[in-house]
């Protein structure tokens, strides 16, 4: 199992969010192992693989709270495999039999794009209604505005989400996702879980 998790830093990147202050997380390619009819996975193992203590708890634990939601027995990978950084083939091993995992839920950092988006300045006029009586009238209603060209920088953070089946160590379902860079790992969290939980679903995984 342990060739199978490596050591990526699964990272939130902080930033504004955008499209009215949601990260807003899309599914953009799904994979699933068309030889898999074994019953759905009713006790997971979830394993955010992260370089940050603080932030890998947090998603772990929001990630189990909406799968237990579901009906699934869910257990963060902290509780047996407390330290940070990559764990050795023995201690995986015994996170899951100690977790009585069916699967293991692992989420990683594949990649953070930045992106830059300009949009033009413009120029408008909005001259006074009627006639004009004479030069200065027409002078002081006819100011032009200017809008300078502006830049939008912003994140998109790429993860990858596997379904392990923990007894053979095989790859049953991957996903990849992409959504704005969060500054609220919480929330985040939650709305990336709600998009997982119902993925996995709708191939009746769990």
């Amino acid at each position: 199992m342990q060739k199978l998790i490596r050591a990526t830093a699964l990272v939130f990147a902080a930033g504004a969010l955008l499209a009215g202050g949601c990260a807003s997380t899309t599914i953009t390619n799904v994979w699933r192992d068309p030889s898999y009819t074994g019953a759905p996975f009713r006790n997971v193992l979830v394993m955010g693989v992260s370089e940050e203590t603080g932030n890998r708890r947090i998603f772990e634990d929001e990630f189990v709270a909406k799968l237990k939601n579901a009906g699934v027995t869910a257990i963060p990978s902290y509780k047996f495999i407390p330290q940070d950084g990559q764990a050795d083939r023995a201690t995986l091993d015994a996170a899951i039999v100690k977790a009585s995992a069916q699967g293991v839920l692992v989420t990683r950092l594949l990649r953070v794009d930045r992106i830059t988006q300009y949009s033009p300045g413009y120029i408008w006029a909005v001259p006074a209604v009627g006639h004009y009586r004479d030069f200065y009238g027409y002078y002081s209603s006819m100011w032009v505005q200017y809008s300078p060209p502006q830049r939008r920088d912003y994140e998109i953070v790429v993860l990858e989400t596997n379904l392990w089946r923990a007894e053979k160590g095989e790859l049953v379902w991957s996903g990849m996702t992409e959504n704005f860079a969060p500054s609220d790992v919480r929330r985040a969290t939650r709305e990336f879980a709600d998009v997982i939980i119902k993925a996995l679903g709708e191939q009746k995984l769990i």
